[in-house]
């Protein structure tokens, strides 16, 4: 792995990345971005888990992730099982905001961000007792980080310090729209198509100290990436017996093109995942619940540079979901646990990365239970074979789910 100042060197006294300097510097900091994670010389450079295109949030509503995501294919608020939507029973519209803060630990020390997401919004209108359509808005891949190294530059025969600042936004948003039906009194089924969108915007800047040595001019450059693509899924909720019920749900991806400015940089395939859970309801007031899922990101290989290696990932979570204290005469306050593990989808220096999850949650209906304020607190544990470089976070989630 090379640093991106190890091709970026200054071609003179007076201005540092005038004519090819500054294409080298673009080509060596936009390779930095797109392939690298960690930098095992500079004081932590990266993170784990935003590697390649993004981190994957899972498309999962607050209450979902609570229970470590064993409840995704049973869930009509979550973009995950097309057929779940059949089960809202009057319109529903669900929307949460996801604050991370991160922490990355590296032999030159440890590095703290804070990462704002809007990871999810669905709307579910019932057409009639046995039909509902919907429209989800959810993320599929999350690319926003930022990462400074600072370090010296050589300037002829002597060297200067410069910062170099490498901040990336936006990712992959996935629309959805589903029809979903209870076609028998036991069995729920669905379909959706999708249409993956969204912008990556690439910003590299190097900037030079005043000094009396030279006189070195700042490094500014911003790119803009766009996504177009599409996807189709369908899934099944079979209810064998009144406690126990199954469903399984798959998606299939389509072409996945990436657009610089109004030019095709480079295409392939939009990841495929196949999932099934299992939940089981015969204790009064508690639902307990285990799902799992395929994800194939590899399909996404050619996408990006030939450095970015696209991993498939399994994911499996278990969790369970009580009707705790009372509140009034007509409703209970939810609590919820759960835990995950998976792997995350793009390489960390040509390693997997592992992220092993704790939630809890509880969920709060008001306004005779035509709303629902949910929380959950995920404690995220990430690591991959980098020596040294651990990764863990605190992830936040609040949703707000109206039924009028």
């Amino acid at each position: 792995m090379r640093h991106a100042s190890d091709g970026c060197r200054t071609r003179g006294a007076r201005n540092v990345v005038n004519g090819p300097s500054r294409r080298s510097c673009l080509r060596c900091a936009i390779g930095v971005i797109a392939v690298v994670g960690i930098a095992p010389t500079a004081r932590a450079q990266g993170n784990l888990s935003t590697q390649g295109f993004g981190y994957p949030t899972g498309q999962m509503s607050t209450s979902t992730l609570g229970v470590g995501g064993s409840l995704a294919e049973f869930d009509p608020l979550s973009a995950v099982n097309p057929a779940a939507l059949a089960a809202a029973g009057r319109i529903t519209i669900h929307a949460q905001y996801d604050p991370e803060f991160r922490t990355v630990t590296t032999p030159q020390g440890a590095d703290h961000t804070t990462t704002a997401r809007f990871p999810l919004f669905s709307l579910g209108i019932p057409i009639t007792t046995r039909f509902a359509v919907g429209v989800s808005f959810s993320t599929l891949l999350d690319r926003t980080w930022q990462s400074t190294q600072t370090g010296p530059t050589a300037v002829g025969d002597t060297s200067i310090t410069s910062t170099e600042n490498f901040t990336s936004k936006g990712g992959i948003e996935d629309i959805r729209a589903t029809a979903a039906w209870n076609a028998l009194s036991w069995l729920q089924a669905g379909v959706a198509f999708h249409v993956l969108t969204g912008q990556n915007q690439l910003t590299v800047e190097r900037t030079f100290p005043d000094t009396t040595v030279v006189k070195a001019l700042p490094f500014l450059q911003t790119t803009t990436y766009s996504y177009e693509g599409t996807a189709v899924s369908a899934g099944i909720i079979l209810r064998p017996t009144k406690q126990f019920s199954l469903a399984t749900s798959a998606e299939l991806g389509g072409a996945l093109r990436v657009r610089r400015s109004d030019t095709l940089q480079s295409k392939a395939n939009a990841p495929s995942r196949i999932g099934a859970g299992i939940r089981y309801e015969g204790i009064p007031g508690v639902t307990i619940a285990a799902q799992g899922q395929y994800d194939e990101w590899s399909r996404m290989q050619g996408l990006g540079s030939s450095g970015l290696q696209a991993h498939d990932s399994w994911t499996w979570g278990a969790g369970v979901d009580v009707a705790g204290p009372r509140l009034g005469t007509d409703r209970n306050l939810q609590l919820r646990t759960g835990v995950q593990t998976r792997t995350l989808p793009f390489l960390a220096n040509g390693t997997v990365v592992r992220e092993n999850v704790v939630a809890a949650g509880v969920g709060l209906p008001f306004a005779f239970q035509r709303a629902v304020i949910d929380l959950t607190g995920q404690r995220a544990f990430r690591s991959a074979s980098v020596p040294g470089v651990s990764e863990a976070a605190w992830m936040l989630s609040v949703g707000l789910t109206i039924r009028p």
